[in-house]
């Protein structure tokens, strides 16, 4: 099987999976939008946006890292370097999660009245979600790594919603539905994804490991992890930023509007994100060969045809928008989501054209470009946030997110294409 068959076989089989995980995330969604009503569902999105951020230092950065060293090591057969670096971040994960978890234990002990108001009295239970998002993503980029992403997907694109819907049937049975008792459900998926993930893992990987002493290059890999976590934080900013900031400076309504919008924008970007979670360990394989002809032929291939579905997706919903949250979310939900939802799809369409410039980057070890794109963008969406949220609310927001995506990729394609030598996106 060519590279060609390769990639389209592995897409295929990622996008039926993300899409039974985006049509469950979806449904998951639009039951919370619907029974806890605009502002609770304001809140539950402030305090997940919150929690991606308080994970950062757990889990940024290690599934990039993982990916990029588990193909590496796995193609020269560095089987000890490769049981080091799993064990490395194992003890990282546990580690770090126990100093943010003490560390808000002693805050909530002396500051508690930053805890006793009102959404923010949730954080205490998204908490619990640190180590099982930091194990989980570290198995996820271990068994992308090795060449199984469809099946790295599995624990959080169906397995997680799956259980989250069939708690949130089982409490709407005892009518008992609220935003304390959503977000303990999350910690409760989260937990049986993880144990998913690990039987996974412990399946794919060679059994010949088993045999060889864990071997440790510490200086090496906290010297890769650093500019991969200092990604991963830029990106989680970039996406839940808008959210943070508006919860602070809007109200709960304008969150659950965006939230609402950023469901369609979802929809449109899916072709790209599925691109790169199949493409990266074949970047890293051509790279290392130094078939710079094949890298831009990969490169333009994938940015074409993940193109060619958003922009189908995204002509759908500028036009339906209107009917399909009304008859999704809610008439109360149209007249405050239509708009940044066409903002974002737009910002979406202009990110899938340029292709997988970031994936581009830091596979073949220029991550600190990766890193810089990602701070002129994130710089953009502060500056236009903070500008337009305070007038436009939700709209401002939208528009913050758009504008931040546009200068990403400029300066990420700007970069492919000195750097790497190769045309990025679909020209």
């Amino acid at each position: 099987m060519n590279m060609r068959q390769q990639l389209t076989a592995s897409f295929l089989k990622i996008g039926v999976m993300y899409l039974l995980g985006t049509v469950l995330s979806l449904i998951t969604s639009i039951l919370l939008a619907r029974l806890l009503g605009p502002e609770s569902f304001g809140q539950y999105a402030i305090v997940m946006a919150w929690l991606a951020l308080v994970a950062l230092p757990v889990a940024a950065g290690i599934p990039q890292l993982i990916t990029r060293e588990a193909a590496s090591y796995s193609q020269a057969r560095s089987w000890g370097l490769y049981r080091g670096i799993f064990r490395a971040a194992n003890i990282w994960v546990v580690l770090v999660s126990g100093i943010l978890f003490s560390l808000y234990l002693v805050v909530d002990w002396t500051e508690g009245w930053l805890f006793d108001q009102g959404k923010w009295t949730l954080l205490g239970i998204v908490i619990f979600l640190l180590p099982i998002r930091g194990l989980n993503a570290m198995r996820n980029g271990a068994i992308r790594g090795l060449g199984y992403p469809s099946l790295a997907e599995l624990p959080g694109q169906l397995i997680q919603p799956l259980i989250v819907l069939v708690l949130i049937a089982i409490l709407l049975s005892y009518d008992d539905l609220s935003v304390s008792a959503v977000l303990w459900l999350q910690v409760i998926a989260g937990a049986a994804s993880l144990i998913v993930a690990t039987i996974l893992y412990r399946r794919v990987r060679p059994s010949l490991v088993r045999d060889f002493t864990p071997v440790y290059e510490y200086k090496a890999w906290l010297r890769a992890l650093l500019p991969f976590t200092l990604m991963g934080v830029l990106g989680t900013l970039s996406t839940q930023i808008g959210i943070v900031v508006l919860g602070f400076l809007g109200t709960d309504e304008g969150v659950a509007a965006l939230r609402v919008a950023e469901r369609g924008a979802q929809i449109t970007a899916l072709s790209l994100v599925l691109v790169n979670m199949v493409i990266a360990p074949h970047i890293v394989r051509v790279y290392q060969e130094g078939d710079m002809a094949e890298l831009q032929k990969l490169s333009r291939r994938t940015a074409r045809g993940a193109f060619l579905l958003t922009l189908l997706l995204a002509i759908g919903l500028v036009v339906l928008g209107r009917p399909i949250i009304d008859l999704v979310f809610g008439v109360e939900y149209v007249a405050i989501a239509y708009l940044p939802m066409v903002i974002l799809v737009l910002g979406q369409l202009v990110n899938v054209a340029f292709g997988s410039v970031g994936m581009l980057l830091s596979m073949s070890g220029h991550e600190n470009l990766t890193l810089l794109g990602q701070f002129a963008g994130l710089v953009a969406i502060v500056v236009l946030a903070v500008l337009l949220i305070p007038k436009y609310n939700e709209l401002g927001a939208a528009i913050a997110a758009s504008g931040g995506l546009v200068v990403w990729n400029c300066v990420l394609g700007y970069s492919v294409a000195t750097r790497l030598k190769i045309r990025p996106g679909i020209f």
